[in-house]
């Protein structure tokens, strides 16, 4: 039974958009990730590997074939062996172990050909007609040649050699949505496949690490033919590495809609898990302690050294005590007509920020299938329309009104508010650093305080009655500050509460926000602050388990066994 009560509401912005606790937000059943696994297996995707045709070196063509219930998609990947020149994980790099591109249909050999012509050209190339997305990827020299070795040599790699990396192959670039003439997204229409929002990409970060373990077994059997191959329970733990940088903090900045919208459906179903309320003996109960027990053991078992965000022992000595008070609504049955949310309230502020995120995105999972039936709610217009007949008075009311929290943000010293956000000329790589380094060039930020603050100052010069439109035709540079301000003023989660001028903003806590909580990435590590490595489709089932079905929480996986890394 659910208690529909509307105490429970999504929680205040002023709380959840401070950029460090959009940070803490984890995985989810909204995550593009996870909802595009959980889609392959709810309507019977299949994959097949149509064409290896590689040679020892591991140089050539592989061609999958993705049968979805809505059509055909087919991925092509080149190959070739690692070479050290101007090999970067950064979108600046110009040589790439495997390249690949993601075709609506069949790949034809038209479109193959062409692919493999212009790929590589990259900002000089342009996609085949029903290109989706263009990939780059580059190998992890040592868990790769590591594998290679061991299976060759008829054994399993050495889980501890391959713990610390995670990965065989990482991702060093998802080209989609119009770019190099991919088709835009847009234009995919509600019937397609990959009509949700970054289906498109993270079906190529799957289908490239599927490509990623059949590289691993070729090459091992070039070197002996007798070699084993790579093990099942390998294949699923093993996920595509990844990396992102600056850049997405101004996707975060520039698709404010699309933030607002996750944001909101995200807390709308959390709203709703809130306010559930079941009897004593529920399996709800259960099923929590038991998702928690997963979450308990995959963060004992995280490796990775964290910088600004905390260590996986931490979350888990936690999640402990999460559990206890989880395990008692088991056992003893609820104390009042909301147990999670009391339940939520009794370990907030007590652990970190991140575990309680943990238990929020848990407990979405007591309600699978209507959280699933929301996704379709993430598709949303993104343009911004301004209104230039309000009057100076409302938008002023405006102002104070729902931008009141851009009065209200301290505000560095102008000194330290002299941070920049460009494009390098040579690779269109997003960039920031002081103003007084970059003179000159193109400013990229969103200075939403400063627009607030600015404009405020401009709208006190004019009549209250005056028409924004006439502001503006007086001052058209202010005309972008203005319709944004205006298009989002009732959309509470649009837009981060920071401040991306000040020189000690960390970029990373909204990278975060977009790999974890938006496209599903695990074990994100965050480097100087600015950068951000991660794990996608870490524990996901490989195209062989599509077949059998749903394999449970897939995505907080377990070390597998010695004895499980045996083939199936």
């Amino acid at each position: 039974m659910s208690d529909l009560s509307p105490a429970i509401e999504p929680r205040d912005p002023a709380f959840l958009m401070r950029p460090e606790r959009l940070a803490s937000l984890q995985p989810s059943r909204f995550s593009a990730s996870r909802s595009l696994v959980a889609t392959m297996l709810r309507k019977g995707w299949t994959v097949d590997a149509e064409r290896l045709q590689l040679d020892d070196r591991g140089d050539g063509t592989a061609v999958y074939r993705v049968e979805t219930h809505a059509g055909v998609l087919s991925f092509v990947a080149f190959s070739t062996e690692p070479r050290f020149v101007d090999r970067t994980p950064r979108i600046i790099g110009r040589s790439w172990d495997m390249v690949g591109a993601l075709l609506e249909g069949e790949a034809d050999a038209g479109r193959i050909e062409q692919t493999r012509t212009e790929l590589p050209k990259l900002y000089a190339g342009r996609a085949a007609p029903g290109t989706l997305v263009w990939c780059r990827s580059n190998r992890s020299l040592r868990a790769f040649e590591h594998a290679v070795e061991a299976l060759a040599d008829g054994r399993q790699p050495s889980l501890d050699r391959l713990r610390h990396v995670g990965y065989l192959m990482r991702n060093t670039g998802l080209d989609a949505n119009g770019t190099f003439g991919t088709r835009t997204y847009l234009s995919y229409g509600p019937d397609h496949p990959l009509m949700a929002p970054y289906h498109a990409q993270m079906l190529t970060a799957y289908l490239m690490r599927e490509f990623s373990f059949d590289l691993c077994d070729h090459l091992a059997r070039a070197a002996r033919p007798g070699a084993a191959r790579l093990a099942p329970a390998l294949r699923r733990h093993l996920g595509l590495g990844n990396g992102s940088a600056l850049g997405l903090v101004l996707f975060v900045a520039n698709h404010p809609r699309m933030v607002d919208r996750w944001l909101r459906v995200r807390e709308d179903a959390l709203a709703r898990a809130r306010r559930l309320g079941f009897p004593a003996g529920d399996p709800a109960y259960a099923r929590l302690v038991s998702l928690l027990d997963g979450a308990i053991v995959h963060r004992e078992q995280d490796p990775v050294r964290y910088g600004v965000f905390p260590a996986g022992p931490r979350l888990a000595a936690e999640l402990r005590q999460v559990r206890e008070r989880a395990a008692e609504l088991r056992d003893e049955g609820p104390r009042g007509a909301h147990p999670f949310e009391t339940l939520r309230r009794a370990v907030e502020g007590t652990v970190a920020p991140e575990t309680e995120e943990i238990l929020n995105a848990l407990l979405m999972e007591l309600l699978p299938d209507e959280v699933d039936e929301e996704f379709d709610r993430l598709i949303v217009d993104e343009r911004l329309i301004g209104d230039p007949g309000m009057t100076v008075r409302e938008f002023g009311a405006m102002l104070r009104g729902p931008y009141a929290w851009a009065h209200d943000l301290p505000l560095a010293d102008e000194a330290r508010r002299a941070r920049v956000w460009y494009k390098s000329r040579a690779a269109e790589e997003p960039r920031s650093g002081p103003r007084e380094q970059f003179p000159g060039g193109f400013d990229l930020s969103v200075d939403v305080p400063g627009d607030v603050r600015r404009l405020s100052r401009l709208m006190a010069r004019y009549d209250p009655r005056t028409r924004v439109g006439r502001v503006l035709f007086d001052h058209p540079e202010e005309r972008a500050a203005v319709e944004r301000l205006q298009a989002l003023r009732d959309l509470p989660y649009a837009l981060p509460r920071m401040d991306m001028l000040d020189l000690d903003f960390l970029p990373v806590h909204v990278i975060r926000l977009a790999n974890a909580a938006f496209y599903g990435l695990d074990r994100t590590k965050d480097f100087l602050g600015r950068t951000l490595r991660g794990l996608i489709f870490q524990g996901a089932p490989t195209r062989a388990d599509l077949a059998g079905g749903d394999l449970g929480p897939w995505w907080q996986p377990r070390e597998p066994d010695t004895e499980d890394m045996t083939l199936d």
